[in-house]
């Protein structure tokens, strides 16, 4: 897999002064979305999932227990245990709490980086509000995506609520959109 520059030296730094700065950084669990990998997981016959930037894997913690995937790996370049680049593709690839912090300058290279680790679907998972970092409505982050994958999902979570809200993205490489559907 060719190496992409998703981001820069003081991004990094950044990130690793916040996960050690603040022990909850980089571990939240994601609730919502583990009956989306039970369906992912079911839906493509998954053996193997990648979760891209997971922090300190606390996402990983949760879904380990379910037992939906015979291959778990995380990456996470600001946290050491999950430094290291993986290899290979990966049936489900899931990327939350990502697209949105990375510079602007790298979120191309990032989205074609999660691209060429999918083999099935990767899950994008954004905060639309509050985001004090980019507030951007749900359609302004599928849309980037959808210049990177085809788009085959993307839905709001917590709509009504007044200061939260996500929008859950679910796409396929280029060219693999039948995989999906299977």
């Amino acid at each position: 897999m060719p190496p992409f520059q998703t981001f820069s030296g003081s991004h990094i730094r950044r990130q690793r002064e916040a996960h050690a700065k603040t022990d909850g950084y980089g571990r939240h669990r994601h609730l919502y979305l583990h009956d989306t990998l039970r369906r992912l997981a079911q839906q493509l016959n998954a053996r193997s999932w990648l979760d891209y930037g997971c922090g300190k894997g606390g996402f990983i913690e949760q879904i380990h227990p379910l037992d939906l995937f015979a291959s778990i790996a995380g990456y996470d370049p600001a946290v050491e245990a999950f430094a290291a680049r993986p290899e290979g593709r990966f049936d489900v690839v899931t990327c939350l709490d990502v697209i949105d912090i990375v510079e602007p300058r790298f979120l191309a290279a990032l989205l074609d980086d999660v691209a060429a680790y999918t083999d099935g679907l990767a899950v994008f998972d954004v905060l639309t509000k509050p985001n004090r970092l980019r507030p951007h409505a749900p359609f302004h982050w599928t849309g980037l995506v959808r210049q990177h994958m085809d788009v085959v999902e993307s839905r709001v979570e917590f709509p009504r609520m007044q200061d939260l809200e996500r929008v859950v993205i679910i796409a396929a490489p280029r060219g693999r959109h039948g995989r999906a559907a299977d």
